[in-house]
């Protein structure tokens, strides 16, 4: 599990609240979750030799794949999330199957890299429970903090990108000052 920078959260929040309030609680919690799963399939495909990488949004399972990794993206608002049947079935399919899971409750966002290999269908935790892809994670955490500060503060309007600046301003005026011993 990781958490993206305070830019990146203030960005995702403000985005999902404006979906929300413009196309109300269902089809903008549906959109945001859709935003969400394209850019982590655009921070995967910059991980070295995974340009190639195929999305699969809205087609079936799973969301993307890359050689023997599946995929599937989720952004939900509580845990644990549910998998139906053809999502474990083809999950099967794939040597690395993984769930990349955003628990959108409250900023900051985690978000989990799950293996579910070897696990039996049924709803997948996000907890210190489950088991994580720690090499993904590693490598999803600074591409996809990236991809949200660069995609994110540009396709905002004035008044998203106003409280974008409010939400990071508070969380700068939060964090305590500190000392810094002076060099010999």
């Amino acid at each position: 599990m990781f958490y993206l920078s305070n830019a990146a959260n203030a960005i995702l929040e403000s985005a999902r609240e404006g979906l929300v309030r413009r196309l109300g609680t269902p089809q903008g919690a549906s959109e945001f979750g859709y935003r969400f799963q394209s850019l982590v399939e655009g921070a995967l495909r910059l991980r070295p030799g995974w340009a190639d990488l195929y999305g699969n949004p809205a087609a079936g399972q799973p969301d993307c794949y890359f050689g023997e990794y599946g995929f599937e993206i989720k952004c939900r608002e509580q845990s644990p999330v549910r998998l139906d049947d053809n999502t474990w079935a083809a999950m099967l399919n794939y040597q690395f199957p993984r769930v990349v899971a955003m628990l959108a409750v409250s900023p900051p966002y985690p978000v989990f890299v799950i293996d579910l290999h070897g696990l039996a269908p049924q709803p997948v935790r996000l907890d210190r429970g489950a088991k994580f892809d720690m090499d993904l994670e590693q490598f999803l955490k600074p591409m996809l903090t990236e991809l949200i500060e660069a995609v994110g503060a540009a396709g905002l309007s004035a008044v998203e990108r106003a409280d974008v600046i409010q939400r990071i301003k508070m969380c700068v005026d939060s964090i305590e000052p500190v000392e810094v011993p002076e060099r010999e």
